[in-house]
């Protein structure tokens, strides 16, 4: 089953999350509210990590930087899309407020990218 990690630092929109990935049949990690909570349970097996940009003062990019030297696949979702260095610009975002629908489908397409490029290796 897909695992799909989420950071994110405020309750309801976490939980919305969570709901969301768990009523789409993927199994959810998380939420972790830090960076702290999001190293530690990237020692688990992600499939994908859904990172909101700012966690409570920090910022998520020490994780975004361990997921991407693991070949872990990660969106974007914050309403600071103006926060991203230039490095992230091109990563999948979503901008809060979020539409559902089309997350899921942001979310469908990262994880069909994953697989074609796990497959290529």
């Amino acid at each position: 089953m897909t695992r799909i990690l989420v950071v994110e630092d405020e309750n309801m929109i976490a939980m919305e999350l969570a709901w969301l990935v768990e009523d789409a049949g993927y199994l959810v990690l998380g939420p972790e509210w830090s960076v702290e909570g999001a190293r530690k349970a990237i020692g688990k097996r992600v499939d994908l990590a859904l990172l909101d940009v700012n966690l409570g003062g920090e910022t998520v990019f020490p994780v975004s930087k361990i997921l991407d030297g693991m070949g872990i696949p990660f969106i974007f979702i914050t309403s600071h899309s103006a926060l991203l260095p230039a490095e992230y610009r091109q990563r999948p975002l979503m901008t809060k407020p979020f539409n559902q629908q089309d997350l899921l489908a942001l979310i469908l397409t990262v994880l069909a990218g994953s697989a074609q490029t796990d497959g290529d290796s």
